[in-house]
C-alpha cells in the first residue's frame, strides 16, 4: 500500500507541471501542438537524467516509483500526444501531423540519452 500512495503522490505532482507547463506554452496561441512536445522532450530529458543518477546511487525501490511512475507518468502526456495527432490527422494536416509524430519521437529520444549521459557522467565528474 506505501508503494501506492508514493506513486499517487507523484503522479499527483508530475500532473500539476504538466498543467502548469501546457497553460504556459498554450499562451503563445501556435497552432503547432508545442506544450504536448515541450512536455514530452522535457520528461524524457529529466527521465533520463534521474535513471542515470538512480542507476549511480542504486536509489530505493519506493523513490524510483515515486519518480518514474509517479511524477514522469504523471507529467509526460503520450496519450495527449497521440489525440493531438489524430486531431491534426482528421483536420487534414497531414504534414503537420507527420512533424508532431517525428519531433515527438525523435526529440524524446534524443532528449532522454542526452538526460542520462549528463546524469551519468555529470555525477561522476562531481564525485571525483
Amino acid at each position: 500500500m506505501d508503494k501506492l500512495l508514493y506513486v499517487i503522490l507523484g503522479g499527483a505532482i508530475g500532473s500539476g507541471f504538466r498543467y502548469g507547463v501546457s497553460v504556459w506554452m498554450q499562451s503563445f496561441s501556435i497552432s503547432f501542438p508545442f506544450a504536448i512536445l515541450t512536455v514530452n522532450v522535457t520528461g524524457s530529458f529529466f527521465i533520463g537524467l534521474c535513471g542515470a543518477i538512480t542507476e549511480i546511487f542504486h536509489v530505493p525501490l519506493y523513490v524510483k516509483l515515486f519518480l518514474f511512475t509517479g511524477i514522469f507518468g504523471g507529467f509526460t502526456t503520450f496519450s495527449t500526444y497521440t489525440l493531438d495527432t489524430l486531431l491534426i490527422i482528421k483536420a487534414g494536416d497531414y504534414k503537420m501531423a507527420l512533424i508532431n509524430i517525428l519531433a515527438n519521437n525523435i526529440l524524446g529520444i534524443i532528449a532522454v540519452f542526452c538526460g542520462f549521459f549528463i546524469g551519468k557522467y555529470g555525477i561522476n565528474l562531481i564525485k571525483a
